[in-house]
């Protein structure tokens, strides 16, 4: 029953609408919401601001609740009984299975910090989906931002070796035969092969390639697609593979390798379509012994003894870049664009710094009076940064200039974890810095 109670003379208000008044008291409506007052010329009226049920729509609300109920019952005898009727089939392998589709990325908006971890000079650091990877001889740890240790997992290794992509992290040992896959929170692949693995890079759809060699061969080179089923081989008989790159998609493979003949060394680089085990192209270089190789969106970057050499993606020569036997420091080959640097003198510090892209342009040129430990491009490829004894230097490639950025890290720092627009990050044997781009 509704009272039909006179509002207190107290905080009224009084309102003129379509010539009649109409009165409310405040503090009555705050305590009963339910209750309204209207007068009326005529007559006054009590409506109750409540809705009679519609039975429809609360029969259809009461059956989606009922439904939902049912399939949460039904999701969980499933499972259980799923356990209880196939246990045998319930292992590590499997499990790695489900597991390599389910990912955490970190946020990229999380404050970023310094932080200390123990490291040593075999100690491996990458940035992998906003987080800091650290694989050490014994074990792989993964990190946010802030330090806060996520994952970890035991390893046994003597020469570990660590890279990642925007899929996964591969982890192996160098010369023996160990390697591992993980993904933000677990390991969803380990090689139990017998050969050793010399070599390994993945893609950042998770396709993997590595080197390893088989009875009979000197070499061999296996493609993996992102499922971890082998796709594409292939043996060699007498080249020693040093290295080797497969694009995104895994439909190009290029490779490099060495063997004696004469007297000398004879490198080759083989291009291969994954699709056909006749190779595209053989390219031989005498007298030098190749050190990286990579593919690049119109063709290929391989890094020699003495020279730099582009190649379109049929193999034909663009330029061959000769150091005149200079020293090379450093190499950093990436799918847009190549650096590296080369000691100028037999005794000093001055390094020369090369920078070019896909087609073999020079986009910088430069003498630094310094020795640059590190360096690496910016996430948008607008910045090489290079690491030195006294400080991190920037090179804007656009405008072609270099300025100074930081100095404030631990003195064992030797490395350069990351950099895009924002924050850098470098790591020592004592901890991870981070520092300001701007």
């Amino acid at each position: 029953m509704i009272k039909n109670n006179k509002p207190e003379k107290t905080n009224q208000i009084k309102v003129k609408n379509d010539g009649y008044k109409r009165k409310r008291d405040i503090s009555s409506v705050q305590k009963n919401r339910n209750i309204a007052y209207i007068k009326r010329p005529e007559n006054t009226e009590l409506i109750d601001s409540d809705m009679p049920e519609n039975k429809y729509y609360s029969n259809i609300a009461y059956k989606i609740k009922l439904a939902k109920w049912f399939l949460i019952a039904f999701l969980v005898l499933f499972i259980f009984g799923g356990m209880a009727l196939n246990s045998k089939e319930l292992n590590a392998d499997n499990l790695s299975y489900l597991l390599r589709y389910l990912n955490i990325q970190g946020s990229n908006k999380s404050i970023k910090s310094d932080f200390y971890i123990e490291l040593d000079e075999a100690s491996s650091v990458c940035y992998y989906k906003n987080n800091i990877a650290v694989l050490r001889k014994n074990r792989l740890d993964i990190y946010d931002m802030n330090g806060k240790r996520n994952f970890t997992s035991k390893l046994v290794y003597s020469n570990p070796v660590l890279k990642t992509s925007d899929k996964y992290i591969i982890a192996y040992d160098l010369g023996m035969n160990k390697l591992e896959i993980f993904n933000s929170f677990s390991r969803v692949y380990e090689y139990k092969g017998d050969s050793p693995v010399y070599y390994a890079q993945i893609t950042d759809r998770g396709n993997i390639v590595y080197v390893t060699d088989e009875k009979g061969y000197n070499s061999a080179v296996y493609v993996m697609n992102n499922g971890f089923d082998v796709t594409f081989r292939c043996m060699f008989e007498k080249d020693y593979i040093i290295c080797a790159d497969i694009d995104d998609k895994a439909e190009r493979l290029a490779v490099a390798g060495f063997f004696a003949q004469d007297g000398d060394y004879l490198s080759r680089v083989i291009l291969y379509e994954t699709h056909s085990e006749q190779p595209v192209r053989k390219i031989e270089i005498p007298g030098e012994q190749p050190y990286s190789i990579k593919l690049n969106e119109t063709g290929i970057f391989a890094v020699f003894e003495n020279s730099l050499r582009f190649y379109n993606q049929n193999g034909d020569e663009i330029l061959n870049y000769n150091f005149t036997y200079r020293k090379i420091e450093a190499i950093s080959l990436t799918s847009k664009l190549a650096a590296v640097v080369l000691n100028e003198k037999t005794l000093g510090t001055d390094n020369k710094i090369l920078i070019f892209d896909g087609n073999s342009n020079v986009l910088y040129d430069n003498i630094i009076n310094a020795e640059i430990i590190d360096m690496k491009f910016s996430e948008d490829y607008k910045f090489l940064y290079f690491l030195t004894r006294t400080g991190l230097y920037k090179i804007n490639i656009e405008q072609k200039t270099f300025e100074f950025v930081t100095s404030e890290y631990d003195e064992t720092t030797n490395s350069i974890v990351y950099a895009n627009d924002t924050n850098i990050f470098l790591s020592g044997l004592l901890k991870i810095n981070a520092v300001d781009a701007e």
